[in-house]
């Protein structure tokens, strides 16, 4: 059974492989079970057979404005510390419907690059560093699957203000 691919989710995910294709970049694309949380990812990794480290781009938004966080995945966000640079208004997820509306994306399927050159990125410079990074196109039943330095050569070319941080994520707990 087919299922139908909403317009601006089919868009963002063209923009995004456009992307890779215009740095020239080894990407892999996966077509698998639907991905909403970090199960399924797990699920269609098992059955799709793509190896990496799994991505995670949050959309934020403090006040009307909205912006991407890229890290990877299982890191704590710390909110406090976005708030401390970011400024503005305690920063909150974007919603369903903002995510659909300003992304073209399903809930689990933000993307890291691909949307309005307004939008700000700040990225966790850990993710250059994997050899395999894998991230969530737009549609929930794709994976696409490239270096980590192949995503600094996107941010270096698309119009988006990018800013590496190392300070968004929470320290992890000491096991005494």
């Amino acid at each position: 059974m087919t299922t139908e691919i909403p317009v601006k989710q089919q868009a963002a995910y063209d923009e995004i492989v456009a992307q890779l294709d215009a740095i020239g970049a080894e990407y892999k694309d996966f077509t698998h079970r639907p991905i909403r949380n970090y199960e399924d990812a797990e699920l269609a990794r098992q059955e799709s057979g793509f190896e990496g480290t799994e991505s995670k781009s949050m959309v934020l938004k403090t006040g009307d404005t909205f912006f991407v966080y890229v890290t990877l995945a299982g890191r704590r966000t710390d909110f406090k510390a976005i708030r401390a640079h970011v400024g503005g208004p305690k920063p909150k997820l974007a919603t369903d419907d903002e995510l659909r509306e300003h992304f073209g994306a399903e809930p689990g399927s933000a993307f890291p690059f691909g949307f309005d050159a307004s939008v700000a990125i700040y990225v966790d410079p850990e993710v250059f560093v994997q050899e395999w990074l894998l991230i969530g196109p737009a549609i929930p039943t794709k994976t696409i699957q490239m270096h980590g330095e192949d995503l600094r050569k996107i941010y270096d070319a698309i119009g988006n203000p990018v800013e590496e941080v190392t300070t968004f994520n929470q320290a992890p707990a000491v096991e005494s």
